[in-house]
């Protein structure tokens, strides 16, 4: 399957996912962000948009209404609906030059373990860890499915399962990638613990300890925790805060490290903290210079499946007619991440990425494996994601909103198109390390800004905000009381 058929495929089972409530309000949200109707302006009566759009009062009155849920517009008594006032400004971006880490900066390791251990206890509001609450996995579907493997196959309870993991499984990525235009049989998959451990065999097999590896800035750092840990030279690459990787941002990169750079680690689809989507023009141009350069990008997909505008985003690896891009990924965001299953792409490098694999471990659950096949197989995590993207972008703007309410004159939200983080930017004279101190002494978590750099100076002002949580009288507390501690702080 083409590119252009691929995105007309997904376009199209796009539209019959969404009601008819939910394409009016795509259609009346793109039309104020394109700037037709203004902040402060009323929109069109009930009636009016019903005759305009030619569909029904109820139907209207659903779209205005989930666009309120959302922020995006507000209800006055007695007068109508208006486009909310509230505006997102752009972030700065504290960096524009690509840069190599000095090994004295590796400091962020007691922040980053305050941030997990904070996430095992219940006692903390989780706003500091990516994970979402478990009202948004899909539970019982995949209880049912542990619990069918189980009686199907016993004896699986005993089985070790070698790399490259279970042929069902890698048939369903196979099918589903192929819809998305990725050339690439089961064969080309191997299956990993995760998708961090993805990533790890992906840059073992390409690269060795010393050598470059580009990795971008903000990032999660869990990544950046990695590369570190396997001994690379490590450059880092500032993200645009609406465009993402640029492929003239990689170029410069390229000039910085003298030619030098061996692979890539990039998250192209909603990126981890800023939630950037590159675009297919951008992503093309990527996957023909890293062709041009000789360097393979690691492409990490973990975010794909949970675009707002229902449309699933290509991955790099569809441009890619070389093998140029390792296309790894896990369903830890949207499925579950107790499965522990994760997954690597590339016929060229799947040998390789095997053999580390057996030296490292001896594959993963075969009881998981065989559960997370069985139910993409049946059909139902389609409809899973359709309820998971409108939840999700249904939070983002809620928690936007109180978020720029709140806080002190100054911050600023990142405008993701995907996935359930924002990035936030406090005023500047806020360091958002010691607000997370100060915040777990009012059990609340945060992800401070300085762990998704190896430089961590350079966002110090900034932190991670999970929205993966039901928006409720809990929530709206412990953000105000987020939101006095940076008053204080200013």
């Amino acid at each position: 399957m083409n590119i252009k058929v691929a995105k007309t495929v997904n376009e199209h089972f796009a539209r019959e996912e969404m009601t008819r409530y939910e394409r009016l309000a795509a259609t009346i949200e793109e039309s104020i962000r394109n700037g037709i109707w203004l902040a402060g302006e009323k929109l069109p009566s009930i009636r009016a948009m019903s005759r305009a759009e030619n569909v029904s009062p109820a139907t209207v009155v659903e779209a205005y209404e989930l666009l309120r849920s959302r922020g995006v517009i507000e209800a006055k008594d007695r007068s109508g609906f208006y486009v909310a006032s509230v505006s997102v400004p752009l972030l700065s971006v504290p960096k524009v030059a690509p840069g190599f880490v000095k090994p004295v900066s590796f400091a962020a390791d007691d922040l980053i373990y305050a941030l997990r251990q904070a996430a095992h206890d219940l006692r903390v509001f989780p706003f500091g860890a990516a994970t979402p609450l478990p009202d948004f996995y899909p539970n019982k579907a995949v209880a049912r499915c542990i619990a069918q493997v189980m009686r199907d196959e016993p004896a699986i309870i005993g089985e070790y399962r070698f790399p490259p993991g279970s042929l069902e499984l890698r048939q369903q990525l196979a099918k589903r990638y192929s819809a998305m235009g990725v050339r690439a049989i089961a064969d080309a998959y191997v299956t990993t613990a995760g998708a961090i451990d993805a990533l790890g065999m992906a840059l073992s097999s390409v690269a060795a300890p010393g050598e470059v590896v580009a990795v971008e800035t903000p990032g999660y750092f869990g990544i950046l925790q990695l590369v570190r840990s396997l001994g690379y030279k490590i450059l880092e690459i500032p993200l645009d805060a609406e465009r993402g990787l640029t492929p003239d941002r990689f170029e410069k990169a390229w000039q910085k490290s003298n030619g030098k750079i061996k692979a890539l680690i990039t998250v192209a689809n909603y990126s981890n903290p800023l939630g950037t989507l590159v675009s297919d023009e951008d992503k093309k141009a990527l996957v023909k210079l890293a062709q041009e350069y000789g360097v393979v990008i690691i492409e990490d997909d973990v975010y794909g499946d949970l675009g707002f505008n229902g449309v699933r985003p290509l991955p790099l690896k569809t441009f890619d007619n070389d093998d140029t891009v390792i296309l790894c990924g896990s369903f830890s965001k949207s499925i579950s991440p107790a499965l522990r299953v994760g997954y690597a792409c590339s016929k060229k490098y799947a040998s390789d990425i095997i053999l580390h694999k057996t030296a490292r471990s001896s594959g993963v659950s075969a009881l998981m494996e065989d559960a997370l096949a069985l139910y993409l197989k049946s059909g139902n995590y389609e409809r899973h994601l359709r309820k998971l993207r409108r939840d999700y972008q249904t939070l983002i703007a809620q928690y936007t909103q109180s978020i720029l309410s709140l806080f002190p004159s100054g911050t600023r939200v990142s405008r993701p198109e995907g996935g359930f983080i924002l990035w936030v930017q406090l005023p500047k004279n806020v360091d958002s390390r010691v607000l997370q101190a100060r915040a777990l002494e009012k059990n609340i978590s945060i992800a401070p800004g300085s762990i998704f750099s190896l430089s961590h100076n350079d966002y110090a002002s900034f932190m991670r905000i999970n929205c993966a949580i039901p928006w409720s009288s809990q929530a709206q507390k412990a953000l105000g009381v987020l939101a006095k501690l940076v008053k204080d702080m200013v």
